[in-house]
């Protein structure tokens, strides 16, 4: 998303809540997870500042009887700053990670997700991180970094057949961080 001003974007089903899933500045690209319900296939956006340019990628779908979320303690299995499951060293641009999740703090091998906390720290440009399970990159973004900004997001992130996530960096290099919240399965 792009602002002109600074203002909020809600997205909603129904009555429209008095909360935020997003707070941007003018001139920022921001993202952000959102967890809403959908009314007759659709949600709702608002948005409290001036024009913007939106994106919305469907990351999941919760529906009654699939795989239970199962939260656990935040453990940090990523940081490329000191070297936790990867080299110690930033990702490069057009760069992956591929990140071993299953056997981390009780994620079994059948788990079909991971919600992260997703960190992209100082990048020596613009850019964006894509998170996903296996096969090709997706053309899809779950952190957009300025250049020299450090920025949490929180991502569920498929796991590859193989009990791994990939991390993609489209540009420059940037250190990245990421943080167990829970898993599906």
């Amino acid at each position: 998303m792009r602002c002109t001003s600074s203002g909020v974007v809600t997205g909603y089903c129904g009555s429209r809540p008095s909360t935020s899933n997003l707070n941007y500045r003018a001139g920022q690209t921001v993202s952000n997870l959102v967890v809403t319900p959908v009314c007759s296939g659709k949600i709702e956006i608002y948005n409290t500042g001036g024009h913007v340019n939106l994106i919305a990628d469907l990351q999941s779908l919760y529906t009654t009887g699939g795989s239970a979320f199962v939260p656990t303690s935040p453990t940090r299995f990523l940081d490329t700053r000191n070297g936790t499951g990867a080299v110690a060293e930033p990702l490069g641009a057009g760069g992956t990670l591929a990140v071993k999740v299953t056997g981390v703090d009780g994620v079994p091998a059948n788990a079909t997700a991971v919600l992260v906390n997703l960190t992209g720290v100082a990048p020596t440009t613009a850019t964006h991180l894509t998170a996903y399970g296996d096969g090709s990159l997706p053309n899809v973004s779950n952190a957009n970094l300025a250049a020299g900004e450090t920025r949490p997001v929180l991502a569920v992130i498929p796991v590859g057949a193989d009990g791994y996530i990939r991390i993609n960096n489209a540009q420059g290099a940037v250190n990245v961080i990421a943080d167990l919240e829970g898993y599906y399965g």
